[in-house]
């Protein structure tokens, strides 16, 4: 079975954006109010009708009685602005069932387990990553201007500048078998991102078009191989041509035109012992920046623990387990998670880079959600490029995966921990918004298919929506809105209404999700021998006898759901404080 595999920071902002476009399924504004008993609303399975002005609407049954949904969402630009909301109705009833695909055919059984049972069992460990990106934002945006300074007149003479250029550690043209000392500190608090080093020592074991691979010569005995060293780093250039060609090229601080991949025990001790979490690797921002102090800007400027080099850390194979007693960390594990992890880690290190060196204008790096979810997007495109020809907007469905061991394995490694984080967020999603400032598992898996979603609907293909979002000089909301303009929490409103219509029988292309069948993957990622699949979006409903109270935070949506008998009418009030509640109706059925 294709088991899902569970694998911020963020300044409010006030946005003109609370002006939502009105729209049915024909594209056509409303010409009654929907508060009118005299005139109920009448809407073919499938059809839309957003946004509902009114506290109340009526809707009929029609011929053979309808389910429905309606969809608040709280357009409010800041996470922790709450919006209650109370529901009462008449003439309608509860629903109970839950929701399941209506376009899944049945099937045979199919086998979705990858070719080694381990290596799709544990994810990434997000909590740390949050710790890396805040330290960034908090530790090292001052740092910028004397970094950017010393980039500018690196290769001028001190007496002509005043400045003391800084070298990297590894050298410009490493040859394999080369020795390095290489900080890989992080620290608890990432207070000292600058001051106290974790000094490794490595040796290049590979050179290849785009990297220079190390290993920690304390690394624990049956790892890689030379041999198998150099087959990574070959198989990182094609990572590494998959994210320049979306996201921007990094930059070349050390002038060897290439990243380091530094494979070191240092990131295996980052994980528990008998954790359900792992951390397969990092990117950290200060390497990025000079060592020395400059002269003109004063102490402090500079970073005296950087390694000065466009680099990331991943973990090694373990197979004895000598690391913490994990089990985990075998040869075929780390092979699998290391590409992934390089697609992730490489995103985090152009996304720095260019907002230090390329877009100079920028004052700060990129907030944690949009971050983390334009790394989770190069997980997707990797998962898409291997692939047996799978490509966004093609409506992926678990059909796809039937007999395709190519396409399953590609799911289990690259886009299952996606979809692990998607199901956290269908689990709640009155408390899960794509902009909420943190890295729960929640906020990233709405983070990342909002932003599929708003690129299937920017245009034909993904196109340069990617490298607008890195190549930003803003952050956040500010960025997105550039990108996909003013309309955009109109966007976030039809996102939250595709959640549940996508790819229902009717639905217009406006809410439907281009890229995936949300329903078809879930009814097969959840079904078991004894059990058919469902859907797991947590619905709430209402009835005549079941009013029902919701709240809201900024970003966040209720799916209510309520059923009207045929040839009778039915209506559902609501009451809120809030002015940004933005309400859409769903006929499923």
């Amino acid at each position: 079975m294709l088991a899902p595999r569970i694998r911020g920071a963020f300044v409010p902002v006030t946005l003109a954006l609370l002006a939502f476009a009105s729209a049915c399924s024909n594209g056509t504004e409303p010409k009654k109010p929907l508060c009118d008993a005299a005139n109920p609303l009448s809407l073919n399975a499938g059809q839309v009708q957003t946004p509902i002005s009114d506290a109340c609407v009526y809707v009929s049954g029609g011929t053979a009685g309808g389910e429905f949904a309606l969809v608040p969402f709280n357009a409010d630009t800041v996470y922790g602005h709450i919006a209650p909301i109370s529901f009462t109705s008449q003439g309608v009833s509860a629903v109970s069932t839950p929701l399941t695909s209506r376009t899944f055919a049945s099937m045979p059984s199919f086998s979705l387990t990858p070719n080694e049972d381990a290596a799709a069992t544990v994810g990434s460990s997000s909590g740390f990553e949050l710790r890396l990106r805040e330290s960034e934002r908090r530790n090292l945006t001052p740092l910028i201007p004397a970094a950017r300074s010393w980039y500018r007149n690196r290769y001028s003479s001190q007496s002509g500048t005043g400045l003391r250029p800084s070298f990297s550690t590894v050298a410009a043209a490493p040859t394999v078998g080369d020795i390095v000392t290489l900080n890989t500190k992080t620290g608890a608090t990432l207070s000292d991102a600058c001051q106290v080093p974790d000094n490794r020592t490595g040796r290049v074991v590979a050179v290849t078009n785009h990297a220079i691979v190390v290993a920690d010569t304390e690394n624990p005995t049956g790892g890689y191989t030379d041999a198998e060293y150099l087959t990574v780093g070959q198989q990182f250039d094609d990572v590494y041509a998959m994210d320049v060609a979306a996201f921007g090229d990094p930059s070349d601080i050390d002038t060897n035109g290439k990243v380091v991949m530094f494979f070191t025990r240092a990131v295996n001790e980052m994980t528990p012992k008998g954790s359900g979490s792992v951390v397969g690797g990092f990117f950290y921002g200060r390497d990025l920046f000079p060592k020395a102090d400059s002269p003109v800007l004063g102490p402090g400027s500079g970073c005296a623990t950087s390694n000065v080099s466009e680099m990331f850390y991943l973990a090694v194979p373990d197979p004895n387990a000598l690391v913490n007693g994990n089990t985990t960390f075998t040869k075929n594990f780390i092979s699998h998670l290391t590409l992934s992890t390089t697609a992730h880690e490489l995103q985090h290190l152009i996304n720095a880079a260019r907002r230090l060196y390329v877009n100079t204008t920028a004052t700060d790096f990129e907030v944690v959600w949009l971050n983390e979810g334009l790394s989770h997007i190069a997980e997707e495109l990797l998962f898409y490029r291997q692939s047996n020809g799978l490509a966004p907007r093609s409506d992926v469905d678990s059909l796809d995966f039937k007999g395709n061991q190519t396409n399953v394995d590609s799911y289990n490694y690259n886009q299952q921990s996606n979809f692990g984080r998607f199901r956290e967020f269908l689990l709640k999603p009155t408390v899960a918004s794509p902009y909420a400032p943190d890295d729960s598992l929640w906020t990233r898996g709405a983070t990342w298919d909002f932003l599929r979603y708003a690129a299937d609907h920017r245009g034909a293909n993904d196109g340069d929506t990617w490298f607008k979002l890195v190549n930003s000089t803003k952050t956040g909301l500010p960025n997105l809105q550039d990108v996909f303009g003013t309309s955009l929490m109109s966007i976030f409103r039809d996102w939250s209404v595709s959640v549940i219509a996508d790819d229902q029988p009717g639905v217009a292309n406006q809410w439907q999700q281009p890229s995936w069948n949300m329903p078809s993957m879930w009814v097969r990622l959840t079904e078991s021998p004894t059990k058919p699949g469902t859907y797991p979006l947590a619905t709430v409903t209402v009835g005549d006898n079941a009013p029902l109270s919701v709240s809201l935070k900024g970003g966040t949506s209720a799916y209510v759901r309520f059923t009207i008998p045929a040839g009778q009418v039915g209506s559902v009030q609501w009451t809120t404080q809030s002015n940004g509640i933005a309400m859409s109706l769903v006929r499923l059925k």
